[in-house]
């Protein structure tokens, strides 16, 4: 440690404060000339004087004391090993839990000895391990994210003295980012060890299976599968689909190479509304390495039937069309299409109406829009030049619309209002607003009621005015909506020619139609839970519970029994949170569950039921290459190299072979005043205790 006296002053400052303690002394004792003291007793008295005068000078300078202390931080090795299961899964597992564990485990402690060690697993996720040791791998991890073990880097080991990152694993990776490109610009040196087989084995598998989660009763959904097969040339494959321990559906398919892939599409069925778990398999007749990948379960939420949108027009119009479009490409949605005069049907049965032009001076206007009313059906209106103002600010749709005059009619832009907070726009869509062409809207005042929602203003030129072109209401007992001009087809049109697409102009349509179709769920009381859970993350559910005012309680007990598909039955409390109930209810197998809530309020007992699948993951076993072509670039775009496993004893000379891994001294200074040292000011007090002491002791004052 080195230790330094600093002041803010020359150094030539402290020959004045000792000039000060010598004339204080002088002063004193040695100005008169008779015999008060003994001759030793004044020498004693002027030095005690000389010093605690130097001292007091010296303290007023604020003087301070630099400390400097070096800290030696050993190199850092961070150790990362795959816990996934492809490791294993087309390899002797025992080896990896025998032989190899105790070769690992025996370099590590060598690497101990020089390095600081950091142990991780990854798989699904980094963990890091505590000790110097692998004692626990268990390759049971459902996927490989290799990447993330760059972001751990850049958090734990950020300005640290990281001498290497050692990955010990297969190469293959199904989950995050190319680890060769998040790996890039990498301040640290990386190994590997090829771990796994990189031979070509006998091998039949389900590559991918393609599917809706959605079907709706009755209707036909379509499967696609790539089915894939190694050194099975001449062999006969039996692709099947079963539901319930019943085959619904099977195919011979002739392999007539050695490495074999081949895309089926099928069609199914969707019977009763209701969660199907369908298991497709692909069987032979041959030794194969594993039948791990020979299986995939699909969970399909079968619902009785779609959505039904209804678009009614004054007349024929191009926005009409637009309108469908965007609408069909959403699967849960029907949507029907009829002039304002030609549609006789019932509106309880649609969950939105669309009215173009709408109300007009046609008979049938006022009508439909009395039957809509009656049954609580929401409306987006799209004002035109057809629309009778006077009708339409009859119905309290969320603004009201004064023409100056009968037919003036005016282009504007739209612009976003950021503060619309109903539902989100994605920053494409957001991009391509600007670039929209104009609305043909109506030559008017407009007045928007206060709790209504602007998602677009009008825009004139360069100039934003507070006139909405687009706005959301929602009143007691319905929702409306009002887009303030005709022309949409155009938006349409313009998404294609910018993006090659009509996802821009479809997400507007649908996440309007979504806000206004949905319908609001009014229970006091009700259980969140995602419908589709992979099975290696744990089941979260959420709970809600309302009293008469609709204010958030969250008192009363809350009760879960959740059901599996045998008929088991586990049971559940769930725990308070701020507001409402949360509970983590543990990992549970692949398979379909439903369960039933249950709460009480008073003498009111309150229940909600609901189900969710646990849906399996099987990328590990699709690919059981090891990728060892993955490891080489890592390692070689990274100033390292791969190794394989009979090299693992090499690893520790190979990094003592490097002349860039060295211990980091830190210097670390320190400032402390002189007046904050407690032992200075007990000097000072001793030194005037010994002066009244002595001049006591010899009877002097």
């Amino acid at each position: 440690m080195d230790i330094n006296i600093i002041t803010a002053y020359p150094l030539w400052y402290l020959l004045l404060c000792m000039m000060a303690g010598v004339l204080a002394s002088m002063a004193l004792y040695f100005r008169e000339r008779h015999n008060e003291f003994p001759a030793w007793l004044k020498r004693l008295l002027g030095v005690n004087r000389f010093l605690l005068v130097s001292i007091i000078a010296f303290l007023l300078l604020s003087p301070l004391l630099k400390l400097v202390s070096f800290q030696s931080e050993k190199p850092i090795i961070v150790f990362a090993h795959d816990n996934s299961l492809s490791v294993v899964l087309g390899s002797d597992s025992s080896f990896y839990k025998d032989a190899y564990r105790d070769a690992l485990n025996t370099m590590l402690d060598e690497l101990h000895t020089d390095y600081e060690l950091s142990l991780f697993t990854f798989g699904e996720e980094v963990n890091a391990i505590s000790g110097y040791s692998y004692d626990s791998l268990g390759f049971s991890e459902k996927l490989s994210d290799m990447s993330s073990l760059f972001d751990v880097m850049d958090v734990r080991f950020f300005n640290r003295n990281t001498a290497a990152l050692i990955i010990a694993g297969d190469g293959i990776y199904n989950h995050g980012l190319n680890p060769v490109y998040r790996a890039s610009g990498s301040s640290y040196p990386i190994y590997t060890i090829a771990l796994g087989d990189t031979a070509i084995r006998r091998d039949v598998y389900l590559k991918r299976v393609h599917y809706n989660r959605i079907a709706y009763q009755g209707n036909d959904f379509p499967l696609e599968l790539i089915v894939n097969a190694s050194k099975f040339a001449g062999s006969m494959l039996t692709l099947s689909v079963s539901e319930k321990g019943e085959t619904i559906f099977s195919r011979q398919i002739q392999v007539n190479v050695n490495n074999f892939s081949k895309t089926l599409r099928i069609r199914l069925t969707a019977g009763e509304a209701g969660i199907h778990h369908y298991i497709v398999r692909i069987t032979s007749n041959r030794k194969e390495i594993t039948r791990e990948n020979n299986r995939y379960d699909l969970f399909i939420d079968v619902l009785k039937s779609k959505q039904k949108i209804l678009i009614l027009a004054n007349s024929p119009h191009p926005d009409i069309t637009a309108i469908k479009d965007a609408i069909g490409s959403k699967l849960n949605y029907e949507v029907e299409d009829y002039l304002a005069n030609k549609f006789n049907g019932p509106l309880q049965e649609y969950s939105l109406l669309i009215m173009h032009q709408m109300p007009s001076s046609g008979p049938a206007s006022g009508r439909l829009l009395n039957e809509a009313r009656r049954a609580g059906v929401p409306i987006l209106f799209i004002i035109g030049s057809q629309t009778d103002l006077g009708a339409f600010n009859a119905q309290k749709a969320g603004m009201q619309i004064n023409a100056y005059n009968r037919l003036g009619m005016n282009e504007r832009t739209v612009v976003m209002n950021n503060e619309f907070t109903l539902f989100s726009i994605s920053d494409e869509t957001m991009s391509l607003i600007p670039q929209l062409p104009p609305l043909h809207v109506r030559f008017a005042r407009y007045n928007v009621f206060n709790s209504a929602s602007v998602l677009f203003y009008q825009k004139a030129g360069s100039i934003v005015s507070n006139e909405p072109a687009c706005l959301f209401y929602q009143a007691r007992d319905r929702k409306t909506g009002i887009i303030a001009g005709t022309g949409l087809w155009r938006w349409r049109m313009k998404s294609w020619l910018i993006t090659g697409d009509h996802a821009a102009f479809n997400e507007i349509i649908n996440k309007s139609i979504r806000f206004l179709a949905v319908k609001e769920d009014k229970r006091q009381f009700r259980v969140n839970v995602p419908a589709n859970i992979p099975e290696y993350i744990a089941v979260e559910l959420n709970a809600e519970l309302y009293n008469d005012s609709y204010d958030p309680i969250n008192e009363p007990d809350v009760g879960l029994e959740i059901t599996d598909d045998t008929g088991n039955t586990y049971d559940f409390v769930f725990g308070r949170s701020a507001e409402g109930y949360s509970l983590n209810a543990g990992n549970f197998q692949v398979g379909t569950y439903s369960f039933r809530a249950n709460t009480r309020i008073g003498e009111d007992v309150y229940t909600d039921e609901g189900g969710f699948t646990v849906t399996p993951v099987i990328v590990e076993q699709t690919s059981l290459r090891a990728a060892h072509d993955v490891l080489e670039e890592l390692a070689v775009k990274n100033d390292g190299s791969m190794l394989a496993i009979e090299q693992l004893d090499k690893l520790p000379e190979l990094l003592r072979e490097r002349g860039d891994i060295k211990a980091v001294l830190h210097a670390e200074k320190k400032f402390i005043e002189f007046i904050d040292i407690w032992w200075i000011l007990l000097t000072v007090l001793a030194l005037l205790g010994l002066e009244w002491f002595l001049r006591k002791w010899s009877g002097s004052y």
